[in-house]
């Protein structure tokens, strides 16, 4: 998943138009050989588990950075006035966190949906009606 810190601006603008128009619903959310696909237990029952939980950091982090993008996007639709578009990006959030934010996701990958949902709430918040 893109959202490195040196990800050109294009980069970074194509990666959350493409964040918006996922279908958050549709499974699975990971490549079948990720480790971000697997259960907590399915996890832990892995040899080299603890290896493994380190290596997930830097796919961990390019999802939260490609989650503040998106709700970086969506404040600065709304400081245009386009509400419209500020909600669908708060909504993409709100969606995929809720979709990461399943007791069949590892813990960690769980944490960072609570933390999407919890933002977008937030960001809608301030919307006006």
């Amino acid at each position: 998943m893109k959202g490195t810190p040196n990800m050109r601006c294009s980069e970074k603008a194509a990666a959350v138009t493409s964040f918006v128009g996922t279908d958050w619903s549709s499974r699975p959310l990971f490549a079948s050989g990720s480790t971000l696909s697997l259960s907590e237990d399915q996890f832990k029952s892995l040899p080299d588990w603890e290896r493994r939980r380190s290596e997930m950091r830097p796919q961990i982090d390019s999802l939260k950075q490609l989650a503040a993008a998106v709700a970086q996007a969506g404040r600065d639709a709304a400081a245009k006035g386009d509400v419209a578009q500020a909600r669908k990006h708060f909504a993409a959030l709100r969606e995929c966190g809720a979709a990461l934010d399943t007791s069949d996701s590892l813990a960690m990958v769980r944490l960072v949906g609570q933390g999407m949902k919890k933002r977008a709430e937030t960001e809608m918040s301030k919307l006006t009606p």
